[in-house]
């Protein structure tokens, strides 16, 4: 993300929920890397997938 390597981002959402502490996230940073600027995305598409989850297809936009 910080290199702007990534053009499209692809979310499968399913209907589970884990709230523990040590879940791990999308996206994370660290003290070494330059400061992170935020990611905008846009949707691209949605598809449902059976009864129990979507497909969700964005693009990066660019300023």
């Amino acid at each position: 993300m910080n290199e702007g390597l990534i053009d499209e981002l692809s979310l499968v959402f399913v209907p589970f929920a884990d709230g523990t502490s040590n879940s791990l996230t999308l996206f994370e940073t660290s003290s070494y890397l330059k400061k992170p600027q935020p990611a905008n995305f846009s949707l691209k598409a949605i598809e449902k997938l059976d009864d129990r989850g979507l497909w969700m297809k964005y693009v990066t936009k660019r300023d």
